[in-house]
C-alpha cells in the first residue's frame, strides 16, 4: 500500500474514532497534533482542535480532538452561551476511547505516573468564573478580546478535592486550552477528568 493511502486510511480511523458519540457526526478537515506549549508557566498548557460546534437552548457544545501519537485524543466540552461574573454549567464529557486517551495524554504532559486502565469520567459539572471583562492576566500579558477567557472551578466532597483551571476557547483559530492555574493543582485536575 502506498503512503498516501496509508495516510487517508489513518485519517480515517481517527476521524471514525472522534465521531463515537451519536448525534456528533461532522465533516472533518484534518485532525492536528496537541499543541504543547512547554515555555508558558509550568510547561503544563496545551491545546486542542476544535473539530465542530453546536448550540444547545442556554449552551455551546464543542468536540475537541487532536492527535496524539498516531491515536486520537479529546472530549466533549459544554459551556454556557451567556458566561456570567460568576456560575455553574461548564461540563466535560467523554467521548469513550478518544476522551482516554486524552487523559493519558493529560497525565503524561503533568509528569503523573501512568495507570492502567485509566478512563475519563463520564461527565463532570464544573462551577467557573468569566474572565473575559479583564483585560490583562495575573502575569500583565494582554487578553486577546476574540478569546473566550473562563476559569474552572473543580469541586469535591473532602476539603482537599480542589482544583482550578484555565479554560481559554478561540472560535477564530477552532483552539480550546488548557491554561494551568497553579502546578499544585494539576493530581487534582487529573483525578477529577479519571472515573472513579
Amino acid at each position: 500500500m502506498n503512503k498516501l493511502r496509508k495516510g487517508v486510511l489513518l485519517l480515517a480511523i481517527l476521524s471514525a474514532h472522534c465521531n463515537q458519540r451519536p448525534g456528533n457526526q461532522t465533516g472533518i478537515d484534518t485532525l492536528q497534533t496537541i499543541i504543547i506549549d512547554k515555555q508558558a508557566d509550568w510547561g503544563g498548557n496545551f491545546k486542542l482542535h476544535i473539530l465542530n460546534k453546536s448550540i444547545k437552548d442556554t449552551s455551546y457544545v464543542y468536540k475537541g480532538c487532536s492527535v496524539d501519537n498516531g491515536q486520537p485524543a479529546g472530549f466533549e466540552l459544554e459551556i454556557p452561551i451567556r458566561i456570567n461574573k460568576f456560575g455553574d454549567g461548564v461540563v466535560f464529557r467523554t467521548l469513550g476511547d478518544t476522551s482516554d486517551n486524552f487523559l493519558k495524554k493529560l497525565y503524561s504532559i503533568y509528569g503523573l505516573r501512568l495507570q492502567n486502565n485509566l478512563k475519563f469520567t463520564t461527565k463532570i459539572l464544573c462551577s467557573y468564573a468569566g474572565l473575559n471583562d479583564l483585560s490583562f492576566k495575573g502575569n500583565g500579558e494582554k487578553r486577546p478580546e476574540t478569546i473566550n477567557h473562563i476559569k474552572i472551578f473543580f469541586e469535591g466532597a473532602g476539603e482537599d478535592e480542589y482544583a482550578e483551571l484555565y479554560l481559554n476557547i478561540d472560535e477564530i483559530n477552532k483552539m480550546v486550552e488548557f491554561e494551568e492555574k497553579g502546578f499544585e493543582y494539576r493530581p487534582y485536575v487529573a483525578l477529577f477528568l479519571t472515573a472513579k
